[in-house]
């Protein structure tokens, strides 16, 4: 465990630090480094495990038996029933302390298909979009991630799953619900955040979850007032940032969840047809890593202005 701390600091717990959101944010605060105090790794697992930041390890801590008083400010880095639980029982107790909650971020969907609406929109009106997009289990947590694989490895051995996460088998499956989430709140909130986010622009979404532990794909179909031209289109998107396009039609250079999506904060876009005033469009991308990105912008601004900034 690091024992010298780095100068003017302040100090954070994360609650579920060991989960693949929590794990991205330490990782991207890391590597901006943010002038972060004491870190207090928090788990709702067995105290066991530990993570990294700033090239050292940091034991995690039972969340449920943490002194809070010891943290000026508390990442939330997990979605978890459990989760929602214990924060409504800090903040009860620590009414004025500053909380940062996954559950308060934009969605990831809607983040990447505003950023792509957008070009589009400034070359031809929009009629209308539709979107399809398959998230991973990693959104749900650690727990969504160890379900599938135990259940991947339980159905080699011939053995039923047992769903306790998901509401159905995820592996080798499809589920049509968010990770975590009611279907139809979950898709309600891409709309809006959407709408916001891409000046007003409506986009009908069905989201679901599939066998991927990270990365996420998005099948993006738009009509428009006047036809549209691919190469117009094209110079649009590759002038649009956040965005990357992976048009080679041999099918090992398009892009996909497992291959060029991790990590990023980028939309990668293949398979992109146009027909008139319809295109439809292939898009992956990383709901994990612009989520870390999110909360670390978060962290960023409220440490440069404590005394007016709100992180609930």
């Amino acid at each position: 465990m690091a024992s010298q701390l780095a100068p003017s600091q302040f100090d954070v717990a994360v609650l579920g630090a060991d989960s693949p959101l929590g794990e991205a944010i330490l990782s991207t605060l890391d590597d901006r480094e943010v002038p972060i105090g004491r870190l207090f790794a928090l788990t709702l697992h067995e105290a066991e495990d530990s993570v990294s930041f700033r090239g050292e390890d940091w034991p995690c801590l039972a969340a449920a038996d943490f002194d809070y008083s010891q943290a000026q400010a508390l990442i939330v880095a997990s979605r978890s029933p459990a989760t929602v639980r214990l924060v409504d029982r800090i903040r009860a107790e620590r009414p004025t302390m500053p909380i940062l909650a996954a559950d308060a971020l934009d969605p990831a969907a809607a983040i990447i298909a505003a950023r792509v609406l957008r070009p589009i929109a400034a070359i031809a009106s929009l009629v209308s979009a539709e979107a399809f997009v398959t998230l991973p289990v990693a959104l749900a947590g650690k727990e969504g991630v160890d379900e599938l694989v135990e259940q991947t490895r339980g159905l080699f051995n011939m053995e039923n799953p047992e769903p306790e996460v998901f509401p159905l088998q995820i592996a080798f499956n499809v589920v049509p619900v968010a990770p975590g989430k009611d279907g139809g709140d979950a898709e309600l909130a891409l709309s809006q955040t959407t709408a916001r986010l891409a000046n007003g622009v409506v986009v009908g979404f069905t989201a679901v979850t599939g066998p991927l532990f990270f990365g996420a794909a998005m099948a993006l179909h738009v009509r428009t007032a006047q036809a549209l031209d691919i190469e117009a289109l094209r110079h649009a998107l590759r002038h649009q940032d956040g965005i990357t396009l992976m048009e080679d039609d041999h099918p090992a250079a398009m892009p996909t969840p497992a291959t060029d999506a991790l990590g990023s904060q980028d939309v990668f876009i293949g398979r992109i047809r146009v027909e008139d005033a319809a295109c439809r469009l292939w898009l992956v991308f990383d709901p994990i890593a612009l989520d870390a990105v999110q909360m670390a912008n978060s962290v960023e601004n409220w440490i440069d202005k404590p005394a007016t900034s709100l992180i609930t």
